[in-house]
């Protein structure tokens, strides 16, 4: 039997690496919840800019401007989701959960449509972070490796 070059047994063990199919597909299910925080924080900005067209006489700027700046913060946190999938969702999950508190404490309006759309999002964050933290732990041992 002829002796296979090492370049060809390394992408045949790579391809055969059960742990490598597996965090393949979780990738997929990190790239979906990615999608699901990137469209929760257009959405938001949209409804936002329609509100200021609307209102944009009795526009109460500071609240206006805290709402902008969550949004960036949910953008990055989808980007950063893409580095650090775990600790992005983790982090994504307590931004929504000080953000129920503070809009229940703070203000006397509560929105079951607001409550419904970051419970869904929640929920599906909190299904993907096996995943996540599969994923997460599975990049960082093999770039150790790499170095």
């Amino acid at each position: 039997m002829a002796d296979k070059e090492p370049a060809a047994d390394t992408i045949t063990d790579l391809i055969d690496d059960d742990e490598y199919n597996t965090v393949k597909q979780e990738r997929q299910q990190i790239a979906n919840a990615t999608r699901a925080i990137h469209i929760f924080a257009a959405v938001s900005l949209l409804f936002y800019i329609i509100y200021l067209l609307i209102n944009h006489q009795h526009i109460n700027w500071a609240n206006f401007t805290i709402n902008i700046i969550l949004i960036i913060i949910y953008f990055c946190l989808g980007i950063y989701s893409s580095y650090k999938p775990y600790t992005a969702f983790i982090i994504t999950l307590c931004v929504i959960a000080i953000i129920f508190l503070l809009e229940t404490y703070f203000t006397a309006q509560f929105s079951i449509r607001g409550l419904a759309i970051k419970l869904i999002l929640a929920v599906y964050i909190v299904m993907r972070l096996k995943a996540a933290k599969t994923v997460q732990r599975y990049e960082e041992e093999h770039v150790k490796e790499e170095k």
